[in-house]
């Protein structure tokens, strides 16, 4: 558990089920050398927020169409009786209301199925653990990213009511590879505060010279001179050591001055985060809002009624069709050659309207490193890129959490990027399958892009009791 000052929501638990634990960037050992040396926003990824961890393992049954999860062996009859005992403690304390829509649910266990229409059954799992966000906030829940069980999808969702406590139920989709009988252990899925005062907007390349320019600066030739022996680092000194404090080049201070003049919101700052979404090519991200949340009034979300206060996000689609194929040492990338030409002339047209042609001739390495759109890593590493054409530039002291989308063989992988001095927000494919092909269409979802303070991304909680504990 982190320290008080760190703390940014409460936990209670009920029921010895779940426990909220930390990773280590990387993953206790398991990452790639190269990786361990030199990818901070995967280490970031792999270390944010708080995994949702099954002390007990939960066997879930698919039969008729419906979906059934219960304790498995000799774990089964103790947490019975710890729900039993549970609930009426909640209902006396005040944490559940009285025959409300969460103890309704509860009552049954700590699992149920929900569907929508004639749409495939969903599960919704409790973990025991009751949360509140402080006051400002809300607690994302999401999938366990870059260790996860592939057989299951957790629902994104919103807790956002900070004056009760509210049931922590995971929504889970099960996979239609996955077994009838499927035992769920570790880690199913993550916790995160955010803040919701986040606004987007849209603008051309034209509008925000300066990350054209920041691009260019990071991928010089020294760059690629020196990435041919050796990781560079050149991300770790960009973005310091301190948690809130980024240190740049002259280009990215002035990037951070016109930020201010601009009157984005940086940590400590009164109202809205102005994050601006930077579009140099075709298939620009799509800017989305949330607009259902989970209060204590019961498990459905219900739609945010929060005024001026909304939580906005980039959703990144792929714009270039391809396929790919791992055989265990290297991976082929094979685009829709058509597509990718017309993107890549596109992204450059937009860069020499804006700079010019002697910019252009100065700093091709940049632009061909973002107009091939696809970069591969090592041999015998199943990753790959995808380097979207358009940049994410946030306030000072706000990252961007990027959270992939899984497909079918593949995953893109969670990572965090210090988005106010680099503002790339590339997709990281793992590729699942040997042999056989992924195939990625023209506008799949890649990634989730949601802004956060930095100061939230290492927050810890503070443990409540039971009022006659």
């Amino acid at each position: 558990m982190a320290a008080a000052g760190d703390a940014r929501f409460e936990v209670l638990d009920a029921l010895g089920l779940c426990r909220l634990t930390r990773r280590t960037g990387d993953l206790d050992g398991a990452v790639p050398l190269r990786v361990a040396k030199a990818c901070v926003p995967l280490l970031e990824g792999n270390a944010f927020g708080h995994q949702i961890t099954l002390a007990r393992p939960i066997e879930v049954r698919r039969r008729l169409g419906s979906l059934r999860a219960e304790p498995a062996g000799e774990h089964r009859e103790a947490l019975l009786r710890a729900h039993r005992a549970a609930l009426p403690r909640l209902v006396s304390q005040g944490f559940l209301a009285p025959e409300g829509a969460w103890h309704r649910a509860l009552r049954g266990g700590v699992a149920w199925t929900c569907r929508t229409g004639l749409g495939r059954p969903r599960l919704r799992l409790w973990t025991g653990l009751l949360v509140r966000p402080d006051p400002g906030l809300w607690l994302r829940v999401a999938g366990a990213a870059n260790r996860r069980n592939v057989l299951i999808e957790v629902s994104e969702a919103y807790l956002a009511d900070d004056s009760a406590f509210v049931p922590l139920v995971i929504e889970l989709r099960v996979g239609d590879e996955a077994p009838r009988d499927l035992r769920l252990e570790g880690e199913i899925g993550c916790i995160a505060p955010v803040r919701p005062d986040v606004q987007i907007e849209a603008c051309a390349l034209a509008d925000a010279p300066e990350v054209g320019r920041a691009h260019a600066e990071f991928y010089d030739a020294r760059y690629f001179a020196a990435k041919k022996g050796e990781v560079t680092r050149k991300y770790r000194r960009l973005v310091g050591g301190r948690t809130g404090e980024r240190k740049g080049s002259a280009g990215e201070e002035r990037a951070s001055e016109e930020r201010a003049g601009e009157g984005s919101a940086g940590e400590g700052s009164a109202g809205p985060a102005r994050v601006r979404l930077v579009v140099a090519g075709p298939a620009a991200p799509e800017i989305a809002e949330v607009t259902e949340v989970t209060t204590a009034a019961g498990p459905d979300p219900v739609p945010w009624r929060g005024g001026g206060r909304r939580l906005a996000s980039l959703v990144v689609r792929n714009a270039v069709p391809f396929r790919a194929t791992f055989d265990g040492h290297t991976l082929a990338v094979a685009p829709e050659a058509p597509r990718l030409a017309a993107g890549a002339a596109a992204v450059e047209r937009a860069f020499a309207q804006v700079f010019g042609e002697d910019f252009i001739a100065a700093n091709r390495g940049a632009l061909w490193y973002l107009t091939k759109y696809f970069t591969p890593h090592p041999p015998g590493e199943p990753h790959f890129f995808v380097k979207p054409w358009a940049f994410t530039r946030t306030p000072p002291g706000w990252s961007s959490l990027l959270d992939g989308v899984h497909g079918e063989g593949y995953d893109v992988m969670r990572g965090v990027v210090a988005t106010d001095v680099f503002f790339a927000t590339p997709a990281v494919f793992h590729v699942r399958r040997i042999g056989a092909p992924i195939e990625v269409p023209e506008g799949a979802p890649l990634l989730r892009v949601v802004p956060v303070p930095r100061d939230l991304l290492r927050a810890g909680f503070r443990e409540a009791r039971f009022l006659d504990a």
